[in-house]
């Protein structure tokens, strides 16, 4: 690959309330004082440990990379101290598609960085790269949405939670909230986050499929809010925080059994249920089992389920303002739950079907779920 040096200068905080320039160190002449090769397989794994080991050092780092086609490659100068001058370890990195990621590894700043300290960090990494060290930490969110208030804990599997709030609406019907809580296991900080998000966003598609929901995640953001007398004319309006806070003493990951379960009833497949004299959300009775079976789709057929559900979802979000991109949007969930290949473009919906049915016999319960919810609405 020919390495390209950018024209424009890209500037980050120094620290020390500056801007300090980015160097490309791919093309910057110096010793290197240790080079490494990390195969293939775990390339992706040690950038996520060099992030790691910076955040448990209290390090900051800046970047810039190459992406091409054929091969990647770039610099990443990693420092001590989040000041304008601070010791540097300067990393350079190159990875040709589907090849092993080469590192070189040299060292900057002012004053410059020891060698020592150089070679903990970096053995630091090798240690975590070759134990695959991960942190299993305890992350909760908030998901709202329109209907009956979700009053019981739902758990889909030992580590995550779906729970109630602390308060709810006046109302039987209006925004609720369903507490998300979860022991997620990452490399670093960073990663932990990242794969957190991919749970809310299943958990999001899941409920909607399932439940028939549109859950999104609760971020309360600034409104104008007004104030009215006894006779209900306005008096007042204020700009205020709008959205549901959860209160109370700090979150900890909850222990089964701390209230009640939530309400269940009995589905005859294929079928949502539905019940007309419901209080509060009720669950179908085989949900846990539906989760499960999502979560063992070989990676393939999960990635086309995801891609429909989020298709679902967006299709949900339009009604009834858009009535003719819910419907097109309804077509692409459909669409994106057919086999991969051309001989397949000519498929319907009950070949959609079979071709999940097949391979897996346990799967005829959720596909009927998501014909039901997702192609006869």
């Amino acid at each position: 690959m020919s390495k390209r040096k950018l024209s424009a200068e890209i500037r980050v905080a120094d620290g020390a309330g500056g801007l300090r320039p980015v160097i490309d160190q791919r093309f910057e002449a110096g010793p290197w004082f240790a080079e490494q090769v990390i195969p293939a397989a775990k390339a992706k794994d040690w950038m996520a440990h060099v992030k790691a080991e910076m955040e448990e050092r209290g390090w900051n780092s800046s970047g810039i990379s190459q992406i091409e086609a054929d091969e990647n490659s770039g610099s990443i100068s990693i420092r001590s101290v989040n000041s304008s001058s601070s010791p540097t370890l300067l990393l350079v990195w190159e990875k040709p598609r589907s090849g092993d990621l080469s590192v070189k590894a040299r060292l900057g700043g002012t004053p410059q960085m020891s060698k020592e300290l150089a070679d903990s960090f970096m053995g630091a990494v090798r240690e975590r790269l070759r134990t695959s060290a991960t942190t299993v930490v305890h992350r909760w969110d908030m998901l709202t949405y329109e209907g009956l208030a979700w009053r019981g804990e739902l758990w889909l599997g030992k580590n995550l939670r779906l729970g109630p709030p602390s308060r709810f609406p006046s109302s039987l019907l209006g925004p609720q909230v369903v507490i998300v809580d979860a022991m997620v296991e990452g490399i670093g900080r960073s990663g932990i986050d990242a794969n957190f998000q991919s749970i809310l966003r299943e958990i999001q598609i899941f409920l909607g499929v399932v439940l028939g929901i549109r859950a999104t995640l609760v971020r309360p953001e600034n409104g104008w809010v007004a104030e009215f007398d006894d006779k209900n004319h306005p008096i007042d309006c204020q700009l205020q925080s709008v959205g549901y806070w959860e209160v109370g003493s700090a979150r900890t990951f909850p222990v089964k059994g701390d209230c009640a379960s939530v309400a269940r009833e009995s589905v005859t497949r294929p079928g949502t249920g539905g019940r007309t004299d419901q209080q509060e959300r009720w669950v179908p009775e085989d949900i846990e089992e539906l989760w499960l079976t999502f979560k063992r789709l070989p990676k393939e057929m999960n990635d086309n389920f995801l891609r429909a559900g989020n298709a679902f979802l967006i299709a949900q979000s339009m009604w009834p303002d858009q009535k003719t991109a819910y419907a097109a949007f309804h077509v692409v969930a459909c669409e994106a739950l057919k086999p991969i290949g051309k001989r397949h473009d000519r498929l319907n919906i009950y070949d959609v079907i079979a071709s999940l049915v097949e391979p897996i016999a346990a799967m005829i319960r959720f596909t009927s779920i998501l014909t039901c919810g997702c192609f006869l609405k």
